[in-house]
């Protein structure tokens, strides 16, 4: 017989008036098969109080019964238990009833006919239970999932018109919309806001081509980051979302700290040249002249590659540096020590006062000599305060200056003209001006040179010293 493997223990109400057949009933049924267990009642009302105190896995029911026929019996048990199954079992046949039976939820329908109907009877209850208790496993697993869905994740369902049928808590939380403002309305009427972006496309395409679609974006109408995973099923889609703005919170804190470090390792590297190269000429010249003098220069560039160093991982770190009132004309020659060529001059044309991070602007400085010196073949470097209302001062020189279709990309870390060169420098002052809050662009010099301008700079007195002041490399 069917479905014997699969059903276990089934127990049977049987209810029919005729205490004899009831037995009979009984005794066919639990020999065919023995895991069925009948229990016999000829009177309806007393089974309705049977089902209410012992736990019945089917019905089956005799029709023409006194004081209670069998549909009737069939609609108390509805009221109660609308998934138990129930067995109309009955020698009086018609359509008529047969239909009634179904409009009354009757399981299955089986009319008393020869020996051979226990077979069939059989064969019913251990469909129908079957069928029940798939659908009970079934409801559990998605009673089960759902409760999950509700406690952690955004989930909800739309058939083919795009209807909502479920809208879980997740959902009301992240929408501000309630289940009953949603569920029977249009997803697309309900939030417009998601017509057109990419969630609508994704949805769409799931649903027109049948097939899972995972992926993730931004909704930008709530300012959050999305999971979604979109299943298509029979009667519509099944959409499972997590918002995860956290997790790319982190990711962006995570590549900004890799930047950051990366930024560190260019920026030492590059940087600690300049004291570098002074600590070695000196040492050179040291050793040659036997002057011990240059020794002192020597350790002041030790000093300077430690604080550099020290500076560095403060930043990296992402601590504030301390501001302070600096002299343009001081820093600038501070910087200009670290330059070691006797083929460049500087000329400072202005000075005046500003609140800046004295070290950072030494070494913007300092990437900007060697810029000249090295990439702009240049033999003047000319400092000034820009003229008018531009709040800052510019660095210019006259060598060969840089194209119109590089002065943005040079500021890019990496890029260079030159195939020896690291590309750091440029990326080095664009990102000190920018931590000053300042501007930065580039023009050309009145040597047809590289001019770059920093501008947003809020001097505090200025100080025209013409070409009184005219510093020359040594």
């Amino acid at each position: 017989m069917s479905n014997e493997s699969s059903v276990g223990p089934i127990h049977v109400l049987h209810v029919d008036d005729d205490s004899q057949f009831g037995e009979l009933v009984e005794i066919y049924l639990e020999r065919l098969d023995d895991r069925i267990t009948v229990t016999p009642e000829s009177d309806a009302q007393k089974a309705l109080e049977r089902i209410r105190t012992d736990s019945f896995d089917c019905i089956v029911s005799d029709y023409q019964m006194p004081e209670m026929d069998g549909i009737e019996f069939l609609n108390s048990v509805r009221e109660d238990y609308p998934n138990l199954p129930f067995i109309l079992f009955t020698g009086k046949g018609s359509e008529e009833i047969a239909s009634e039976a179904i409009n009354a939820g009757v399981t299955t329908y089986l009319q008393k006919n020869g020996t051979e109907v226990y077979e069939l009877l059989v064969n019913e209850v251990q469909n129908v239970v079957s069928h029940q208790r798939s659908q009970h496993k079934a409801q559990v697993a998605q009673n089960r999932l759902l409760a999950l869905y509700e406690q952690t994740d955004g989930f909800f369902i739309v058939d083919r018109d795009w209807t909502v049928v479920y809208w879980n808590q997740q959902m009301e939380q992240r929408s501000g919309q309630p289940s009953e403002d949603v569920i029977g309305e249009q997803i697309w009427e309900t939030f417009p806001e998601a017509v057109g972006t990419e969630l609508e496309e994704m949805y769409r395409e799931a649903m027109e081509t049948r097939k899972a679609s995972e992926f993730e974006t931004y909704f930008e109408p709530s300012g959050y980051w999305l999971e979604v995973r979109a299943y298509p099923y029979d009667d519509g889609l099944f959409v499972h979302s997590r918002d995860i703005t956290s997790e790319k919170e982190d990711e962006k804190e995570i590549q900004r700290r890799n930047h950051i470090l990366e930024s560190f390792a260019n920026t030492v590297s590059h940087d600690l040249r300049n004291p570098l190269n002074v600590a070695q000429g000196r040492l050179q010249l040291a050793q040659e002249t036997g002057d011990f003098d240059h020794l002192e220069e020597v350790a002041q560039a030790h000093n300077r590659m430690r604080n550099l160093i020290d500076e560095l991982l403060r930043v990296a770190r992402g601590e504030e540096l301390a501001s302070s009132e600096v002299s343009l004309k001081e820093n600038v020659e501070e910087a200009w020590e670290t330059v070691s060529s006797k083929e460049m001059e500087l000329v400072i044309e202005d000075d005046t006062v500003f609140e800046a991070h004295d070290s950072q602007l030494r070494r913007m400085f300092e990437n900007l000599f060697w810029n000249a010196l090295e990439h702009g073949k240049a033999s003047t470097v000319r400092i000034g305060v820009l003229d008018g209302d531009d709040k800052g001062f510019f660095v210019e020189d006259d060598g060969v200056g840089i194209p119109v279709n590089q002065r943005q990309e040079v500021f890019n870390s990496g890029f260079s003209t030159a195939d020896n060169s690291p590309g750091y420098g440029l990326s080095i002052v664009h990102g000190i001006v920018n931590t000053h809050g300042w501007d930065i662009s580039i023009t050309t010099s009145e040597a047809d040179g590289a001019r770059f301008e920093i501008q947003g700079v809020c001097s505090l007195t200025q100080d025209s010293t013409a070409d009184a002041d005219v510093d020359t490399a040594e």
